[in-house]
């Protein structure tokens, strides 16, 4: 997953920026589908059928799937766990508004 997301942040950052999302999460879709949708248990999407047929729509599922066990397994990582996630939720927002602010 490391070497498949250093090649999404080596597209060309000449792309019109519309373009270059696209083609990021593209490619990240493709990442998500070739390891961790081989896994058990399945994580299963559920929708309105004419926005999940559209492949953009899948691709940002994907993506953002992806992007949030990313978040959790960093989050584990340093040290986070569920408690710490639920009961300091407060402390977290302020924090990152404080980083939003500058």
């Amino acid at each position: 997953i490391g070497n498949g997301l250093q090649q999404v942040a080596a597209i060309d950052p000449e792309l019109a920026q519309h373009e270059r999302e696209d083609l990021q999460a593209e490619e990240i879709a493709r990442l998500y589908a070739e390891t961790i949708s081989t896994l058990s248990p399945r994580i299963m999407v559920n929708g309105q059928p004419q926005y999940l047929k559209s492949d953009r729509t899948v691709n940002w599922i994907r993506t953002l799937l992806l992007a949030g066990l990313r978040s959790a397994t960093l989050w584990h990582q340093l040290g986070g766990g569920r408690l710490e996630l639920m009961f300091g939720r407060k402390k977290i927002m302020r924090e990152a508004r404080s980083l939003l602010m500058g």
